[in-house]
């Protein structure tokens, strides 16, 4: 339980800097002003229309991406694995690159990357058949992420340079321009999957032990499967849809819980609270940064990330090398 309060300290922290840092600092006794006057002090605008969706956005987002990646490992065996190895965020960047090329924006993208993710889903389960093999599902989100990003790939180059501009920026994954109805979205669907999550954790950390051992423990492995599929899957889309496809958060979120929780399966908790702690901590290096340029969140998740994949690169080949 320490390390939920820790993390819990440690989310509070970064949502009070993100939310007072900035070009214009807030105060405290500004926050204040703000929560007794309402709309009639002076820092509502920066605060309750421009810093909070975007950091309410922010805490959303990376919550569904640390579950979507926890899922992923734990249901792959592979703490290398990420949630875009299901093809779903290549089908929800296509969705939105589709409609910024035909020159939509808000939540048109919106939909239209919701849209391209339940396509991917759809043509996962269905090409990886009624009762899908862990490298079966892998090859076919392969598959489908090659081919989505071909057509994404064509899509742009037909595109003007200013659509195609946003579309790139898009790509990136940002937080820049969110408002509350990014907010409203998704933080209207993410309780109802944060509830199917708490459902699949039993499952989920049977089926870590094989099949077979899953099996013998009563779990229903070929019914089970394709459910944390739709699960992962669903948590993606809410994420990429409101935010672009930001890199690397599903990917360190899972291990990280899990070396906190002392690798006793995954920690389902520790993962949505750290995914929503690296889009936070993003989202204030996109702040601090702002008088240089401003960058998407995905620039600052990728440096944190890269390093990240390295190290567990170099763990997993000095361990091979130790045995």
């Amino acid at each position: 339980m320490s390390r939920y309060l820790l993390l819990a300290t440690a989310l509070m922290a970064t949502f009070l800097a993100a939310l007072c840092l900035g070009r214009i600092v807030v105060s405290f006794g500004d926050l204040a002003q703000v929560l007794r006057q309402g709309p009639e002090a002076k820092a509502w605008f920066l605060v309750h229309d421009l810093r909070l969706p975007r950091l309410l956005t922010a805490l959303g987002a990376g919550a569904a991406f640390g579950l979507a990646g926890a899922i992923s490992q734990s249901l792959f065996r592979n703490p290398l694995a990420a949630p875009e190895m299901l093809g779903v965020t290549a089908g929800a960047s296509l969705g939105a690159v589709a409609m910024l090329v035909a020159g939509a924006n808000g939540l048109a993208v919106t939909f239209g990357a919701t849209g391209g993710a339940v396509v991917a889903t759809l043509v996962l389960l269905l090409l990886a058949g009624r009762a899908p093999e862990t490298s079966r599902l892998i090859l076919t989100g392969i598959g489908i992420s090659l081919t989505a990003g071909a057509l994404t790939g064509l899509l742009l180059s037909r595109a003007s340079d200013t659509l195609a501009g946003d579309a790139m920026l898009w790509l990136t994954g940002s937080l820049n321009g969110r408002h509350w109805p990014q907010a409203r979205l998704i933080w209207a669907v993410l309780p109802l999957l944060l509830i199917a999550t708490a459902l699949a954790a039993r499952p989920l950390d049977r089926m870590e032990l094989g099949d077979d051992l899953a099996r013998s423990l009563g779990i229903p492995v070929q019914a089970a499967r394709p459910l944390l599929i739709l699960l992962a899957a669903g948590l993606i889309a809410a994420g990429v849809a409101v935010t672009g496809p930001v890199g690397f958060v599903g990917l360190m979120a899972g291990p990280i819980a899990r070396r906190l929780a002392n690798g006793t399966g995954p920690d389902l908790i520790g993962a949505a609270m750290i995914g929503a702690l690296i889009m936070l901590l993003a989202d204030l290096l996109v702040t601090l940064s702002a008088p240089l340029a401003l960058l998407p969140a995905g620039v600052f998740t990728g440096l944190m990330g890269a390093p990240w994949l390295i190290w567990l690169l170099w763990r997993d080949d000095t361990e091979r090398t130790a045995a």
